[in-house]
């Protein structure tokens, strides 16, 4: 006879478990300072200071201390010894930080005092306990996206001082060199000016790789890198910041955001995109059930990528052509034409002239015009409906934005995205996202109004520098693929780009740790990647709930908070449906303004999500109650509620 606990889904209970308690446990609580007018907070998880503000200006998005190996991997701190003394309006927090990965072994002492003036100033007091190779060690300066277009005076290490303003549109280069102190207007009258000691300091427009700050950064990258640190060598630097200028009086009747976030639908529409993804890494074949489920998302294509050095590619275009037609979509092929490029092209000819693939978009990566030029005709001839358009193998807007096509090159343009360049933190994620809407808007004042191509979006650059040591993950992988915080963050990029008016987006994989569900045969999945043979991950989720309206458009959503909230809503007919995420990992309520009568409601949170992880449709109906203009609706923490009208 069976008992209650033997019919319970332990193994079930436990995989949730792991998931949950692993990938999404809780960071360590910020400790809020004050220093006079100013207000900030300091992270213990990773030695920085965030939102340095006085009023609801934005004086520095953070100030972060990261050493870089000879990879430009960041070496994460292990903080400890935090002691604050906190006086009110003046304080001094003290702390150290262990940088310690593989052969490097830095310890840094931190020492962060605010004045009841306004004044802070951080000081960086660091020792190499072994020798190793670095390309950078020290503060870096985040001046936050709301400081584009403001006036600034910079002084340089020679105490030359010059007028100019922050870029308006995304820099390809260094805007500033040879820092010693930058000052810009906050709000007329009233200037902030941060001063860095202790090494020579340069500028770069992060919004570049969808960082969401001017980085302010020592060293300056004409210095030859890497550079041996021996044992026992010291680094000591320090960053200021004071104000100048009538400093606003704050009002206790301003309650902004005191009662929650609110999205307000606008009037204005695009097209939602042509959604795609990548053929899977891992597997060569989709099953039965694979096939079902992609299909249900009612994508646009499959992107894959050949190197057409070797016969290998003969093999990746047939297996993706298989995958293509079974799903009845296109497909976006990339290639690397190597050295002997007229060779390549041609062995390439030869095949899709016998295979006939689906291809509808060809995108020479790393493509100089004259490549360009040789490549295009020969790719017309294959098949004329086809677009052909240059993207470098740099999966960011960097490189686009550094060497921009030339007029006969943009049939279509096209670029990556991954918010995981230079911070990794789940808040530093979510801030990339309005910044992908900035990289659209730059690109217009290119490329014009040819289509524009994101592909691929994701979660880490795929590209690996390091080989994992034993029982890591590969550094393209990200532990947080199957959950929430994953699911939330597409919906926001999706949201983003469409609004900017992008044509084609392309995501992750298709199955497998960097895909939208795990294979139903199972792959090999390290401890640190907790998943189960067959698992529907949350992006599928999300995914399946925008696939009735492809071909419909976006209606714009705004939010008072584009760090806690994103709203995407679609319209199809006479239909309308809003989905809604929570980009925080605390429950919270957010009102939605402009969306009434009689609703549906359903949500995707921790309850549902997985369990049974092979659902295909994760969604609870929540309530049909008809409803105010004004709707509150209770987010869980990264979840995704959504709201139709019209059914």
């Amino acid at each position: 006879m069976k008992t209650h606990s033997q019919n319970f889904p332990w193994p079930l209970l436990l995989f949730l478990w792991a998931l949950f308690s692993t990938v999404n446990s809780p960071a360590a609580a910020p400790i809020p300072l004050r220093a006079g007018p100013v207000t900030l907070f300091f992270e213990p998880d990773n030695a920085s200071l965030r939102y340095v503000k006085v009023g609801s200006h934005e004086i520095l998005r953070g100030i972060t201390a990261p050493v870089r190996n000879s990879f430009w991997g960041t070496v994460l701190p292990a903080v400890s010894k935090v002691e604050l003394e906190d006086k009110g309006d003046h304080f001094t927090l003290k702390f150290e930080a262990l940088c310690r990965e593989r052969e490097i072994d830095f310890l840094w002492h931190g020492t962060i005092r605010g004045s009841a003036s306004g004044e802070i100033e951080f000081t960086f007091d660091g020792t190499a306990r072994s020798s190793f190779q670095r390309n950078r060690i020290g503060f870096c300066v985040l001046h936050g996206p709301s400081a584009a277009g403001k006036p600034w005076v910079i002084e340089n290490v020679r105490r030359e001082k010059s007028k100019g303003h922050f870029p308006e549109f995304i820099a390809p280069h260094q805007p500033a060199k040879e820092l010693r102190e930058i000052a810009h207007e906050l709000t007329p009258g009233l200037w902030a000016h941060v001063r860095m000691e202790g090494e020579t300091f340069e500028m770069e427009d992060q919004r570049n790789w969808t960082d969401a700050s001017f980085k302010t950064y020592c060293t300056p990258l004409e210095t030859p890198y890497p550079v041996r640190v021996a044992e026992g060598t010291k680094v000591v630097q320090k960053v200021s910041i004071r104000l100048e200028g009538s400093v606003p009086k704050s009002d206790p009747s301003d309650r902004r955001g005191a009662d929650g976030p609110h999205l307000t639908l606008t009037r204005e529409q695009t097209p939602l995109p042509r959604l795609g993804l990548q053929v899977s890494s891992q597997i060569a074949e989709l099953s039965e059930v694979e096939v079902q489920r992609l299909k249900a998302l009612h994508l646009d294509h499959l992107r894959v990528d050949l190197a057409l050095t070797n016969d290998h590619f003969i093999v990746q275009l047939r297996q993706a052509t298989a995958q293509a037609r079974s799903l009845g979509v296109q497909l976006h092929v990339g290639l690397r034409l190597g050295s002997e490029p007229e060779r390549t092209l041609e062995r390439l000819a030869e095949e899709v002239r016998s295979l006939r693939p689906p291809v509808s978009a060809w995108l020479i990566l790393g493509a100089d015009p004259s490549l360009y030029q040789l490549a295009r005709p020969r790719l017309k001839a294959l098949d004329p409906k086809a677009v052909v358009g240059a993207a470098h193998d740099d999966i960011n807007f960097t490189q686009l934005n550094r060497i921009r096509p030339t007029a006969d090159m943009l049939e279509v343009a096209a670029y990556g995205m991954t918010p995981q360049i230079h911070a990794f933190d789940n808040l530093s994620i979510v801030e990339t996202l309005p910044i992908q809407a900035d990289t659209v808007r730059s690109a217009r004042q290119f490329i014009g109004a040819s289509p524009l191509l994101i592909t691929p979006v994701t979660l880490r650059l795929q590209s690996i520098a390091q080989a994992p040591l034993p029982g890591e993950l590969p550094s393209s992988v990200d532990v947080r693929q199957p959950t929430l915080f994953a699911a939330a963050w597409t919906l926001g990029s999706i949201k983003y780009l469409a609004e900017a008016g992008v044509q084609s987006v392309t995501y992750y994989e298709t199955v497998g740790w960097k895909g939208i569900m795990e294979s139903a045969a199972g792959t090999p999945m390290p401890d640190k990647f907790p998943s189960q043979p067959g698992a529907v991950f949350p992006i599928y989720h999300v995914l399946h709930q925008l696939s009735e309206f492809a071909g419909g458009a976006v209606q714009h959503v705004d939010s008072s908070d584009t760090l806690s909230v994103a709203g995407l809503a679609l319209r199809k007919g006479k239909r309308l449906r809003l989905l809604v995420a929570n980009l925080t990992n605390r429950e919270q309520t957010a009102a939605i303004r402009g969306f009434g009568g009689a609703v549906e409601v359903r949500q995707l949170d921790a309850r549902n999500t997985l369990s049974p992880g092979q659902s295909t449709d994760a969604f609870v109906v929540k309530s049909g109650d008809p409803v105010a203009m004004e709707l509150p609706v209770l987010l869980p923490p990264y979840g995704v509620i959504q709201i139709d009208q019209g059914l």
